[in-house]
């Protein structure tokens, strides 16, 4: 781990790519509840894990599983993909599904600057209108946030018979 952490509740890796730095903060496993809707499936309480890892590559690895919040915790929900930071405070991510969905992901990173001048991320908005689908899906906005130490996000969805709605929201602790 580096000594240049400031006031920050997460260190930067041994040989994590410095591109990574504003980032760094999604490292690790993460695990929650949170809810799913959609038209004909109703608003359903699910289990989510959600996980962040590097390889000193200039990207993040990244895997979400999500299941039934109940006895039989069927998976419901899985997705994975590489988040890549580009200029200043850009970013993308390529996500696929096992469902046939793969979208190009698009955004920016907000958040706190560090005692260095870099950008450390506590924020971070996409959207998507470039997903490629078996199915109907066309278009997204994902929302990822740390707030008191718990990752917080909202992923909204579109089809093409349904308007841009919320899809997949949950509230994560680092385990």
């Amino acid at each position: 781990m580096t000594d240049d952490q400031g006031s920050l509740d997460f260190a930067f890796p041994e040989g994590m790519d410095p591109a990574l730095r504003g980032l760094a903060w999604l490292l690790g496993h993460w695990e929650g509840h949170g809810h799913t809707q959609w038209p004909g499936t109703g608003d359903r309480k699910v289990l989510q894990q959600m996980d962040f890892s590097h390889n000193g590559k200039p990207y993040l690895h990244y895997l979400l599983q999500v299941f039934s919040d109940d006895e039989t915790r069927d998976p419901l929900i899985m997705e994975s993909g590489f988040w890549i930071p580009g200029e200043k405070n850009s970013i993308m991510a390529m996500i696929c599904s096992p469902e046939g969905v793969a979208a190009s992901w698009h955004g920016t990173i907000t958040g706190l600057a560090s005692p260095n001048g870099g950008e450390l991320a506590t924020k971070i908005e996409m959207t998507t209108d470039a997903a490629l689908s078996q199915g109907t899906h066309t278009a997204g906005s994902r929302l990822v946030g740390k707030i008191q130490g718990k990752l917080m996000f909202a992923y909204d969805r579109a089809d093409s018979e349904v308007p841009l709605q919320p899809w997949l929201s949950g509230e994560l602790v680092k385990r």
